[in-house]
């Protein structure tokens, strides 16, 4: 009888060991245990303890449902650099910082107030569903499904039940429900009622680790006009919280400002960005400048975009008094005509007296107020000319997308006599203005588009316009550099987009030159 070598017993030896402690390893990670702190022992604790306000924060998923179609809608954000984006919105950022302060000032306090646990601990899987429904923190994919399913039950026609989608996984709640239907028949008061969702809230740190996971569901009973208190729940686990949302909204109590949690969340994109287009002030404002001037653009035989129909009425340019600042008077200061052959020539002498305060202080107003509705990014290196203010020759390799949103380069500029190169224009017109720290903002209107209207902006210092408003070479050393960098950062911010804006907002600037001169 042939022995076994002594190697081959000391590596079976090992293996048997190996395997004894891979063994040991998945029964200790797939072993069911028990929570590390019990739901009870949370009351009076933060649900989430590890996050706070200078927590970094990478990625923000928002889901909910439409509780009368079951529509699943869906926001998210992501980190690029110092900035939240929405890449729902070309990647636009996020610069609504009140509406963000007010959902995570809430999230970093979020006191437990109580536990409704006994169904859960009951293991009933139909009372623990029905809990879910009634506090209304049914996950959002589960709940569309179930809206779905009721409106099929009580429609009239008899249509079969939608079956569930393929990319969702049908939970233990579902299958309660369907059951429950089965067993109660369509007609059933669980079948009639539609379950309210759960709002859906996950927010990522750095390299992708959970700092948040929520379902935010009803009003709790200790909710009043003055505290916002709601069912919650974490995903994955079935006990469900009151907690209090009233956060930092004590300011806000017992007025309308006042907003319950759900409804500082919005799924429309823009609202989560800054919609104050200049962002200017109407005492900001020293002189406007009118362009009255229409075309049309269409392409030529060759398929290239050309403006055709150009008619203008003039230009106009308005100086606000800045010894009368407080009544807003304003005089004419140039005005400029242009006749059939296309030259250009001053108006002179002028009537400074001629100028409509009225619409001008309008004016005025709704460019402090201008409010973005939508955007549209502009190609890379389109943007790349706008935000170097490169806007002369370059232009013509992208004349075929400014046509698209109704702009073209015409003529040159007749404010700018020096300038040889072209100007751009819009085919419903425009209007500059100047600050009083020296910052010109080109506001060009372009195409319709539905009932919005696209904005062409951009903004360059002005060294002439400041060195007016100032007393001395002294003074303007010191605020041309701090206005110059200003200029920078307003253009920056503005070079990327084609902003919209409604065409109501719009018709507050579609004066024609009469309109502002008596």
């Amino acid at each position: 009888m042939s022995q076994e070598n002594p190697k081959n017993e000391v590596l079976k030896s090992a293996l048997i060991g190996v395997a004894a402690l891979v063994a040991l390893v998945c029964w200790l990670k797939f072993q069911p245990r028990l929570p590390d702190v019990e739901p009870k022992e949370k009351i009076g604790r933060r649900l989430f303890e590890n996050f706070d306000e200078t927590t970094p924060i990478s990625r923000v998923e928002f889901v909910g449902v439409d509780a009368e179609t079951g529509e699943i809608k869906e926001l998210t954000l992501v980190r690029e650099g110092d900035e939240l984006r929405l890449p729902a919105l070309a990647n636009f950022p996020a610069e609504n910082a009140d509406r963000w302060a007010k959902i995570v000032a809430p999230l970093v306090q979020l006191p437990v107030l109580d536990v409704a646990d006994e169904a859960v601990r009951s293991g009933d899987a139909k009372k623990i569903a029905q809990l879910h429904r009634e506090c209304g923190v049914l996950a959002p994919e589960d709940a569309a499904f179930e809206v779905q399913l009721n409106a099929s039950n009580s429609a009239k026609n008899g249509e079969k039940a939608p079956e569930k989608a393929a990319n969702s996984t049908q939970s233990a709640a579902e299958d309660a429900k369907i059951a429950q239907n089965e067993e109660d028949g369509e007609n059933s008061e669980t079948a009639q009622t539609a379950p309210l969702a759960a709002l859906s809230i996950k927010i990522f740190g750095e390299n992708g680790s959970s700092l948040v996971e929520l379902l935010v569901g009803n009003r709790a009973p200790e909710s009043s006009a003055t505290r916002d208190v709601r069912w919650v729940r974490l995903p994955g686990d079935d006990v469900v919280y009151a907690v209090d949302f009233s956060g930092d909204s004590t300011e806000e109590v017992g007025t309308t400002q006042f907003l319950e949690f759900p409804q500082r969340i919005s799924f429309n994109p823009i609202d989560w960005a800054d919609r104050d287009l200049l962002r200017i002030s109407r005492w900001d404002v020293a002189t406007l400048a009118v362009r009255d001037s229409t075309f049309s653009v269409v392409k030529a035989e060759d398929g290239t975009p050309a403006p055709v129909d150009y008619k203008a009425a003039g230009i106009a340019v308005f100086r606000q008094n800045p010894e009368n600042s407080l009544a807003r008077v304003w005089s004419l200061e140039q005005r400029l005509n242009r006749d059939a052959e296309g030259v250009w020539s001053d108006v002179k002498p002028v009537d400074p007296e001629s100028a409509q305060n009225d619409v001008l202080n309008e004016t005025a107003d709704a460019l402090g107020r201008l409010s973005v509705v939508d955007v549209r990014k502009k190609p890379e290196a389109l943007a790349t000319l706008f935000c170097e203010r490169r806007l002369g020759g370059e232009l013509a390799a992208h004349f075929g997308t400014l046509a698209e949103f109704g702009f073209a380069a015409l003529e040159h500029d007749p404010l700018n006599p020096e300038k040889i190169e072209p100007a751009l224009v819009g085919e419903a017109g425009g209007i500059e203005l100047r600050t009083k720290n020296g910052v010109q903002i080109s506001l060009l209107f372009g195409r319709k588009f539905e009932d919005k209207r696209v904005c062409l902006a951009f903004a360059e210092f002005d060294r002439e316009a400041l060195a007016a408003l100032t007393e001395d070479e002294t003074e303007l050393a010191f605020l041309a550099p701090e206005a110059e960098k200003k200029a920078a950062i307003k253009n920056e911010r503005l070079a990327d987009w084609f902003y919209l804006i409604s065409e109501s907002d719009f018709e507050k600037f579609k004066f024609r030159l009469a309109d502002v001169l008596k």
